[in-house]
């Protein structure tokens, strides 16, 4: 019976979001046909072999619990190791429920690169661009997809370039990090008084801030599933009764309702479908992906953000579509651990 590694935490502003995903994913694999490992990275960034209860992730108590042993990763032997007794330590296949800042942006896939294990979801240059904003729009307007009006700065730069900006597209403009998820660091902004402020706590996330016309219109998700051969969950809609989709409204739905499906023509449907396919097979992304768009007013489709690790609790957004088309949370797994492996047979054919 193969071994997969659930990896949790990490050093990033979603490590919350990435527990709630790792404890949905460790009890429902109790019932498929593999064998569980537990890693956990703590907010510091220390890696530890875990055998607890999912209740003390639950609690984020489970750094503290006494089966935790240390672990690093050894290149030279392609696998994990206990710092103490240096018993070697490798899963036939990682599943890293890593969400946001290093979980995304493709240095933790190039540490399991290095260590020639199979992982769950996208490579270093799909994690890498879509992680990062402003390249994944420019990326994207190149092969034809249109993205929201947007435009970068570096923290205390480049002042001028947001005021000229604001005259041209006007208030309300978004201010976001360019590498964050889970709108952590987003703000509205209605006036030029509150632009610097908003500048300054998107800083606090990330050093380049991007600077983002407001889009009359809903925000529509579509979920992807697949190597080459994909699947593609129903897509849904955000609808908001104030405000915009910050965090507290991803994860707790204050004024927020996910519509599922979205209320889309059939026309619109499969040209979102469509734009979402084309995006995830020229970036080659793997294993999955959700993908977020804009509907503007007038009709217009304009790319948002593209998230390779999406919240993955049973009741995330991303189960969720799947579901909808009849997929449910344990084939999601089972599916995503073999194509895992597919991937990496296929990488080690290209090199043979």
């Amino acid at each position: 019976m193969k071994t997969v590694a659930i990896i949790f935490g990490g050093v990033s502003s979603e490590y919350e979001v990435s527990l709630k995903s790792a404890v949905a994913i460790i009890k429902n694999m109790e019932s498929i046909d593999y064998n569980v490992m537990k890693i956990g990275i703590t907010e510091e960034g220390h890696w530890y072999l875990f055998e607890g209860t999912t209740d003390k992730i639950k609690k984020d108590r489970w750094f503290l619990d006494e089966s935790c042993e240390e672990i690093v990763v050894d290149f030279a032997k392609k696998s994990f190791v206990l710092k103490n007794s240096k018993k070697i330590i490798k899963p036939d296949i990682l599943f890293p429920v890593l969400h946001g800042g290093y979980g995304e942006n493709g240095a933790m896939q190039g540490v399991f690169e290095l260590l020639d294990i199979p992982y769950v979801g996208c490579g270093i240059g799909a994690a890498a661009i879509s992680m990062n904003k402003i390249m994944l729009h420019q990326f994207a307007e190149a092969i034809g997809v249109k993205s929201t009006p947007s435009m970068i700065i570096e923290k205390g730069q480049d002042l001028q370039k947001v005021d000229a900006f604001a005259k041209i597209h006007g208030f309300p403009l978004y201010i976001k990090p360019n590498e964050a998820g889970s709108s952590k660091g987003i703000s509205k902004v209605e006036r030029k008084s509150d632009l610097y402020k908003a500048i300054d706590e998107a800083s606090k996330y990330d050093s380049r801030i991007l600077i983002q016309k407001e889009v009359k219109g809903v925000e529509i998700g579509c979920g992807i599933l697949g190597n080459e051969q994909l699947v593609v969950g129903e897509c849904d809609q955000i609808s908001l009764v104030d405000g915009f989709f910050d965090y507290e409204e991803k994860y707790n739905l204050v004024t927020a309702e996910i519509l599922l499906p979205a209320k889309l023509s059939i026309d619109k449907k499969e040209d979102i479908q469509m734009k979402a396919k084309k995006l995830y097979r020229l970036l080659g992304c793997k294993g999955l992906a959700r993908i977020d768009f804009f509907l503007t007013d007038d009709g217009e489709i304009l790319l948002n953000e593209i998230n390779t690790m999406p919240g993955f609790t049973e009741h995330s957004r991303f189960p969720m579509m799947m579901n909808e088309i009849g997929m449910d949370y344990k084939e999601i797994i089972e599916n995503l651990l073999v194509l895992a492996v597919e991937n990496h047979e296929k990488k080690l054919s290209t090199i043979d």
